[in-house]
């Protein structure tokens, strides 16, 4: 299971220095996108600094009402490899994903945890992952909803191919259970951002806890 962390941030400094504090402690990096109108909270929207700080992959959590208007900005940021819309944020789906193919991004689509399941049908064959918010989205520090546990262990016994992440009320309390659900990759946030300890050390921390876990 790979660690992916959330940033979710209001400046480009927090930005700059949570990028720079896990470079060399993952493989890829979240960056979350939220315009105060699809959800409350609003982050900072800067591709200057991931171009320039960024050294590892990354993908965007869009958090937005016009998914198409924010990817304008990062057509030529090379380090975005990975498109993650909100289902609920747009009207046609089929659209958005016929364009974000032509730039050729790996592209996910987010449940929020009342979203069913059912409604990704229609989709899978032009997506490549899927994430499942474990919380209401646009707030970091909340806690995983158990029922969004149960809907990644349907949807992977169906779609066992379907990459899948799980955003949100991720910790060391609940990383058994999230594992067992056979979820892909965790999103964790304040868990890696949240305390005073380094984000490197905290990541090298879960990193090994997970290891113990499925070694069972």
């Amino acid at each position: 299971m790979l660690i992916i962390p959330s940033i979710l941030v209001r400046t480009s400094q927090e930005l700059k220095n949570q990028i720079q504090s896990i470079n060399k402690s993952v493989s890829r990096v979240q960056i979350d996108l939220a315009d105060g109108i699809f959800v409350d909270n609003k982050t900072v929207s800067d591709p200057k600094t991931i171009t320039k700080y960024c050294k590892i992959e990354a993908e965007l959590h869009l958090m937005v009402n016009d998914p198409l208007k924010e990817l304008k900005k990062w057509q030529k940021v090379k380090q975005i490899k990975k498109i993650l819309v909100h289902f609920e944020s747009v009207k046609n789906l089929h659209d958005i994903l016929s364009t974000l193919h032509a730039y050729n991004w790996e592209i996910g689509i987010v449940l929020n945890p009342e979203t069913n399941i059912k409604t990704l049908d229609e989709y899978i064959s032009e997506i490549k992952g899927v994430m499942f918010m474990g919380v209401h989205p646009g707030k970091q520090g909340q806690k995983l909803l158990p029922k969004v546990l149960n809907n990644i262990k349907k949807f992977k016994t169906k779609y066992p191919k379907i990459f899948v992440e799980l955003d949100g009320g991720v910790n060391e309390k609940n990383l058994e259970k999230i594992i067992i659900s056979g979820v892909d990759a965790i999103c964790p946030g304040s868990a890696i951002f949240g305390n005073k300890n380094k984000p490197a050390d905290n990541i090298k921390n879960m990193n090994k806890f997970i290891n113990s876990l499925t070694k069972k």
